[in-house]
């Protein structure tokens, strides 16, 4: 089970604390794993501390056009989609190779963080 993780001074929604096999996740908005514990209070500091600035730095997509791996920035996240801008592979946009990209749902094996 997924539980929810909010600041407490306005309620952003900050990430998941979720169990799994071996210990507890602490998850971004939308589902990806940020680092993996022992205990669920330690998950839910890690939300609390990196939940969305986890978000931020290089990652990468996999688009759906062209079936290649493309460097991204995050523009904005939600629990039910992502939406990504192409960039070099320095996180700079670059005018040539723009693209806006909202992926639904999406896991690790469309995105994944790169630094």
């Amino acid at each position: 089970m997924r539980r929810p993780i909010y600041r407490e001074d306005d309620d952003e929604h900050l990430g998941y604390v979720v169990r799994d096999d071996v210990g507890w996740q602490a998850q971004t908005l939308f589902g990806y794993t940020i680092t993996r514990t022992e205990t669920e209070h330690d998950a839910e500091v890690a939300v609390r501390e990196r939940g969305l600035s986890f978000l931020m730095g290089v990652w990468q997509y996999l688009d759906k056009d062209d079936r290649d791996w493309h460097t991204c920035i995050i523009k904005e996240a939600n629990p039910t989609r992502v939406i990504v801008i192409r960039t070099n592979v320095m996180g700079y946009q670059d005018p040539d190779d723009y693209k806006l990209v909202t992926l639904h749902k999406p896991t690790d094996e469309i995105l994944i963080k790169m630094s």
